[in-house]
């Protein structure tokens, strides 16, 4: 998720309730994401903790568990026309309130440093939520085109991942 030298930006909103922009930085993407989502705070948070079923989630996720050491493993899989990438990325996770975290462990990850995290809070019975990241991979990644498609990814898979979490 990187290469190009520089800085670009998209922004995308569907609604006047979707804000999405994903940023590129050198060789690290930046996404942030703002929504009401039609679910009360407390059922939106037990659905982002349900960890072994986040893939219900993304289409990027194929299978996510929380390990042993109370390590989140998410499992990856991006497709470009007839390319995938599997890839796998491991979070220590920190919870406080309605605020979920999760910061890369390069060690065990495909992903050189990173950091997500998701702020619940209520507004008008439903659930406000803000979404950032800052993701470094470690792997090669086509120039011109590679950012241009996980950019493009990264906001396809946000939009899509809302509708998931309002049907479920």
């Amino acid at each position: 998720m990187w290469l190009i030298l520089g800085t670009t930006q998209f922004v995308l909103a569907t609604t006047s309730d979707v804000s999405l922009a994903v940023n590129h930085v050198d060789k690290t993407y930046h996404t942030t994401l703002s929504t009401v989502i039609h679910k009360a705070p407390r059922a939106l948070f037990e659905l982002l903790t349900s960890y072994d079923q986040l893939n219900n989630y993304s289409r990027l996720i194929e299978k996510s568990s929380l390990l042993a050491d109370g390590n989140l493993l998410l499992q990856l899989k991006a497709c470009f026309t007839f390319i995938c990438f599997n890839k796998k990325q491991v979070l220590k996770i920190n919870v406080s309130g309605y605020t979920i975290t999760g910061t890369i462990l390069p060690e065990k990850s495909d992903f050189s440093s990173g950091q997500l995290q998701w702020t619940i809070t209520e507004y008008d019975n439903y659930s406000h939520i803000e979404f950032s990241s800052s993701i470094t991979p470690k792997f090669w990644i086509p120039p011109f085109i590679g950012p241009l498609f996980i950019k493009h990814k990264l906001k396809e898979e946000a939009l899509y991942s809302i509708e998931q979490i309002e049907k479920n």
